[in-house]
């Protein structure tokens, strides 16, 4: 199926290429070097030279002409003379001299100093530097005196050393420019500057001094250096008022040195006055840089809550920058500046926490107010990707009734939508007036389409048709709307009513992409293919959302090959693989159980520069919860609860992702319930999969009064604001299989009917459930019943669209027909069970792991030797061809290639059933044999496989090496699975779990997770037993992991890792046959052994020394074996009592 989708994609493509940039200027600032200077006094660094008042006008270090540089290059001497003047930066070389070009004129300084490490040497953002140094040209002109001046200073090489780092393209550090002007200012009874060049000199000083965005410099000196800026400009004892009288520039920089000092009234007061002169454009820049500097210097000092209150204080003056989502200044002189503004003020007011509690806790503040900090918090918010956030703060201002802009309401409705969020959009969007306004009703067509919802999608598109404001994009999301539910036909319908052959209307790249979803959502690559290639002769080449929908198409099918094809075509067609579509692949990985390799997934997509976010980490952290990796899962939640990033918060899918793991191990319902009830305490608002994971741990504890609850609380509390259809049949099904268990048929008659009545359509889980039913009562009649019910569902509806969603139909066939198969095999049925496979594969589905091991296990049990083998064959195939991931990381140096480094519990069930197969009809050889084979392609073995194991050596007679399976296997992980580490990283520095402990074949695999009901139900009646409620959180009450730390290290010493009563009784069984003298002769083996006295002695003397070896080298398999042996003697007396006792 792949091929032809390969050959149209890399034909049809054409590469791009990208362009590498470098910087100079890191080299340049590196060249610079450091001075080596001795420690100068504290009041050094305070220089004081003479007044000035900015009248005097000097020749423009920036403009001027070397004459020593003026000469051929080819002049041998022009060196030498260009080092004499410029002994740092030459204007007309354009470069820095090394320390050996430069003459020996400088005159010796005496007295040196060093500047505090804690100033960074750096430049300013690029934004404020290329202002300040290339808009900018000194209006200054040489007077007589200062040219006399400046032929007397020329001989001093110092001067001309600091004026040449006044030039645009010197690179500047100040450190060294400072310790320059420092000596030169003691040592000389002159001002190396004039006024003009002490300006930009001052200027440049703060553009290098300025913190970037976030960068965590030193308060302590940086209120320092603004010291000396402030007292080098305006000298000691300056007041407010007199710097207001400045020009406008130094005005600028007055402010800006404020800022620095953490002066922030005076600066403000400062930059107000400047904002009253007559402003050009380039002077607005200059306030612009300005106000940036403050927001910096206020974000580092205070916080970004101080930041905010900032913005909203001097609104009158910031607000046409930031006060909208559209810079208004575009096409503009200011479009640069306004832009690094908006982005400097926008990243660091999404850094305030919890904007909803702080926009109510200043109820008390004017409306302006309010309404100006809700709608700065949602401009941050959102574009920052922090939508539960924007989410939070809208319904505040909305409980506050402030004003909304209906741009920001839409705009976060369809940013929601877009990530599936549809509790949240919804509830947004009922915020709305309902209108005919076209923003509203295509935010309400693109908000119902995303959720399926065909009625009310149809709703807002026939408005806008009657208000004849359909746009292209529009008609796409009506077809959109039917793509959800893989209506394929009447998506196809609906494109050729819009687009005609003759029509002048061309369909766009977005109406393709949506027909392309349509097919994938069905299972359809025949379909897919088609539309693919047409859309590529429309003259679409696939983009990077293209390639998504393909991705996750095939991902379904669970075929590494198709995967890994689609990645190399994307890479061919230079479109590199994006956060989406790793996530993807995550995924694919999650529904392999194989955490190992989605772990390497997720660190090549960091190798390829792509920064997670939550949904890829929440996806990583799945991965870990299918594998039954709990470890991995407590410690992706601790990075995640820990993370120093603001855009990875911890969400509701983050909460339900953990839920789901206590689900998954048999949690105790109460502390699940004490969990769930918690989660209000973190914000985090629950949704209909949250208590959908509850309702089922409700149900397996036998709680259905509790279940039926929390589903009315379900429906009242987020039944309006989340799509109901999907998750609706989900928790029916849950509630319904519950009864079914319990053998309360009416009341799951009563879930089934209602479910009925909503309209909801059932799935194959729901139909699986009853099967399961009629076959659990094992009559003939039942299972006729359940026959004729089964092929009465797969018969009725031959496109099987329905009932297979959410799954693939492959999944949802495998779910029809599993139960009747394993009911078949448990009567030692393997014809009946033959019969439902083969009707299986005549209906459309596949060969499965699970439907093979049913059939293996119906023939181990009528003891079919030969078909066993048949059947074992395929599955080991199918293992192999399902655990294999090699092709996802072709070109991948650092990739997984070794098998050993992988860790699969794929084969855990059916090898155990083989090795009892080989093991009972005598074929004790192949047992090793098939065991070291699996290891070496890296299947790992559990607990159930370990018991096997030591079964099929009894039978083989194997003694000695039966008891040590026992004594240094099982036991040793029983033990170690006793000990319960009390600690645990609560702040990870990485998600990645085998980074630290990586994978070994030869530790033992990972327990699945119970997703079948009975072992679930039993684990959670162990756990609830055992525990007594001891998991609760009685230490930290925000730490949701505590209890899945501690049981996941617990549990298998309660029900997993321990010898299972039949290897018990079995060694119990040789111990009592050895001291009886009688030696244990394999399985299928006939006895040849002679009957004398002589063969009667040598076998009783072998099993003397047998037995005794035992007592030697396993004495704790021996005391586990009579341990259980008391224990089962005192049960069989307690048994036996009188009648009259019980």
């Amino acid at each position: 199926m792949i091929e032809p989708l390969a050959a149209v994609i890399v034909n049809s493509v054409l590469p791009r290429t990208s362009a590498r940039r470098t910087s100079a200027l890191k080299f340049a600032i590196t060249s610079m070097g450091k001075h080596d200077r001795k420690r100068l006094p504290e009041d050094f660094f305070t220089p004081h030279p003479r007044p000035w008042k900015g009248k005097e006008r000097a020749r423009d270090p920036i403009t001027f002409e070397c004459t020593a540089c003026t000469n051929s290059l080819a002049d041998p001497n022009m060196g030498v003379r260009c080092a004499a003047r410029h002994s740092l930066w030459c204007p007309r070389r354009k470069g820095v001299f090394v320390s050996s070009e430069i003459t020996t004129r400088r005159l010796r300084i005496a007295g040196t100093g060093t500047v505090p490490r804690s100033i960074r040497r750096h430049s300013s953002s690029s934004a404020a530097q290329e202002h300040s140094l290339q808009g900018h040209t000194l209006e200054t002109t040489s007077s007589p005196s200062q040219v006399c001046q400046d032929s007397v200073t020329a001989n001093l090489s110092g001067t001309t050393d600091i004026r040449s780092l006044l030039h645009p393209s010197a690179p500047f550090d100040p450190n060294t420019a400072w310790t320059l002007y420092s000596e030169l200012v003691k040592n000389g009874a002159y001002d190396p500057f004039t006024p003009g060049e002490r300006l930009l000199f001052i200027e440049k000083l703060v553009n290098a001094l300025e913190p970037a965005l976030n960068e965590r410099t030193g308060i302590s000196a940086l209120h320092k250096w603004g010291l000396r800026l402030h007292s080098m400009m305006h000298g000691r004892n300056v007041c407010v008022s007199d710097i207001l009288s400045e020009d406008f520039r130094k005005l600028c920089l007055s402010a800006r040195i404020c800022a620095l000092m953490g002066n922030f009234t005076d600066a403000v007061q400062i930059a107000r006055e400047g904002w009253k002169r007559n402003l050009t454009d380039a002077k607005q820049a200059y306030l612009v840089d300005v106000y940036r500097t403050l927001l910096i210097m206020a974000h580092l000092r205070e916080g970004s809550t101080a930041a905010l209150s900032l913005v909203v204080e001097e609104w009158n003056i910031l607000g046409p920058y930031i006060g909208s989502y559209h810079n208004a200044f575009i096409g503009t002189s200011l479009e640069a500046k306004s832009e690094s503004f908006r982005h400097t003020a926008r990243k660091i007011i999404a850094e305030v926490s919890n904007g909803a509690t702080l926009l109510s806790s200043r109820w008390k503040h004017n409306e302006r107010d309010l309404t100006r900090t809700g709608e700065l918090l949602l401009l941050s918010y959102i574009p920052e990707g922090s939508l539960e956030e924007a989410y939070a703060v809208m319904v505040e201002m909305h409980s506050l009734r402030l004003p909304v802009p209906i741009s920001y309401q839409t705009t976060l409705i369809r940013r929601l939508a877009k990530t599936n969020s549809f509790v949240l959009a919804n509830e947004i969007f009922s915020f709305m007036p309902p209108s005919n306004y076209k923003p509203y009703l295509s935010v309400g067509l693109y908000l119902y389409a995303r959720q399926g919802n065909i009625t009310r999608a149809e709703e807002f598109f026939n408005n806008l048709r009657r208000q004849e404001c359909l746009s292209p994009t529009d008609r796409a999301m009506l077809m959109h709307a039917y793509a959800v539910s893989g209506r394929v036909e009447t998506v196809t319908d609906l494109f050729r009513e819009f687009f005609p052959e003759e029509g002048e209307e061309k369909p766009t790249i977005f109406h393709y992409t949506t027909i392309i979803f349509a097919f994938a959502q069905r299972g359809d690559f025949e379909g897919l293919n088609f539309w693919l290639k047409a859309m590529m002769d429309a003259g679409h080449p696939p983009d990077a959302h293209v390639y998504s929908i393909i991705l996750e198409s095939f991902a379904s099918r669970g075929d590494v090959d198709t995967v890994a094809s689609v990645l190399d075509q994307m890479r061919a067609a230079n479109i590199q693989p994006s956060r989406v579509h790793y996530t993807t692949v995550i995924k694919f990985l999650a529904q392999k159980r194989d955490p190992a390799s989605a772990e390497a997934i997720y660190k090549r997509a960091l190798r390829e520069g792509i920064a997670p976010d939550r949904i890829m980490i929440t996806a990583l952290m799945n991965a870990h919860v299918e594998a039954g990796s709990w470890p991995g899962v407590v410690r992706i939640f601790d990075y995640l609860k820990a993370s120093r990033y603001r855009r990875i918060p911890l969400t509701i899918e983050v909460y339900n992702t953990l839920l789901k793991a206590y689900v998954m191990i048999g949690t105790p319902f109460h502390t699940v319930s004490v969990l769930f009830r918690k989660l209000q305490m973190t914000g985090a608002r629950p949704d209909a999969y949250t208590y959908a994971l509850v309702i089922q741990s409700a149900c397996d504890a036998g709680l259905m009064n509790v279940a039926s609850d929390l589903f009315a609380e379900m429906e009242d509390k987020v039944g309006k604001w989340q799509p109901g259809r999907g998750i609706e049949v989900y928790v029916l099904t849950i509630i319904m299989a519950g009864h079914l268990r319990l053998g309360h048929k009416l009341q799951a008659k009563a879930v089934y009917d209602d479910m009925i009545a909503r309209g909801i359509q059932p799935t194959s889980v729901t139909f699986s459930q009853i099967l399961q039913a009629y076959g659990n009562q094992g009559s003939a009649d039942s299972l006729r019943i359940a026959e004729d019910f089964l092929r009465g569902i797969v018969e009725a509806d031959h496109q099987r669209q329905v009932w297979a969603t959410p799954r693939s139909i492959q999944s949802a066939l495998e779910e029809l027909h599993s139960p009747l198969m394993t009911v078949y095999s448990k009567q030692r049925d393997p014809k009946a069970v033959e019969r439902l496979f083969e009707a299986m594969l005549e209906a459309g589905g596949e060969p499965t792991l699970l439907s093979l091991t049913i059939l293996l296990d119906a023939y181990r049990r009528t003891d079919d030797i030969a078909a066993v083998h048949g059947v074992w064959q395929q599955i080991w195939e199918l293992a192999l061809r399902l655990s294999r991931v090699d092709e996802l990381f072709k070109g991948d140096d650092d990739a997984p290639t070794d098998p050993l480094s992988r860790q699969s519990n794929l084969l855990c069930l059916p090898l155990s059933i083989y090795i009892d197969a080989l093991s009972a009809t005598g074929h004790h050889s192949a047992v090793p044999e098939v065991w070291l084979k699996a290891r070496s392609q890296g299947f790992s073995f559990d607990s159930h496989n370990w018991n096997h194991l030591a079964v099929a050596l009894v039978r083989a007679a194997e003694l000695d090496r039966a008891f040590a399976v026992v004594e240094r296997v099982i036991l040793p992980y029983q033990r170690e699975s006793q000990t319960v580490a009390s600690t645990r990283d609560r702040f990870p520095e990485s998600p990645l779990t085998f980074d630290t402990a990586p994978p070994d074949v030869d530790r033992p695999a990972a327990e699945s997770p119970l997703h079948r009901q009975e072992r679930r139900v039993a684990a959670v009646r162990l756990t609830t037993k055992k525990s007594r409620h001891n998991m609760d959180m009685d230490g930290d009450p925000e730490d949701f992991a505590h209890p899945l730390h501690i049981l996941h290290q617990i549990l298998p010493s309660w029900n997993v890792w321990r010898p299972h009563h039949i290897i018990l009784e079995l060694l119990a069984s040789v111990l009592r046959h050895l001291q009886g003298g009688r030696v244990i002769q394999p399985v299928g083996v006939s006895s040849q052994q002679s009957a004398g006295s002589d063969g009667v002695v040598s076998r009783a003397k072998m099993a003397s020394d047998t037995l005794q070896r035992i007592y030697d080298d396993y004495p704790s398999t021996v005391r586990a074996v009579l341990l259980h042996e008391r224990v089962l003697s005192r049960r069989n007396a307690i048994n036996r009592a009188d009648d009259g006792w019980r």
